[in-house]
């Protein structure tokens, strides 16, 4: 099965960490959309001038969002049946070792 997927930021907290929510579909359009929150990454020009520290900042790739799917679908969202969207509450590496 195929997926389309968008990310949006949230507006910096006071900490200057900026939260993804990441939303994903089934790509015909119908079917349970999958919510995902708790993944969050920051602006590196925040902690100029120690780019180094840029380096352990989530940067969210097309093989992030396959194993969220995976996750998602391993417990429990549905994404070809119709249904109030399905909401994962991720910790940003929990369930990803390439983040690590």
């Amino acid at each position: 099965m195929r997926y389309r997927y968008i990310i949006s930021t949230s507006a910096a907290g006071r900490d200057g960490d900026i939260a993804l929510n990441v939303t994903i579909q089934a790509e015909s359009g119908s079917g349970c959309i999958l919510k995902i929150a708790g993944l969050s990454t920051r602006d590196p020009w925040l902690d100029f001038p120690q780019p180094e520290s840029a380096d352990k900042y989530l940067k969210l790739r097309p093989r992030h969002v396959a194993s969220l799917i995976k996750h998602a679908l391993a417990n429990g969202w549905s994404a070809q049946q119709a249904g109030a969207p399905f909401h994962l509450d991720a910790n940003e590496c929990a369930f990803m070792p390439e983040c690590e």
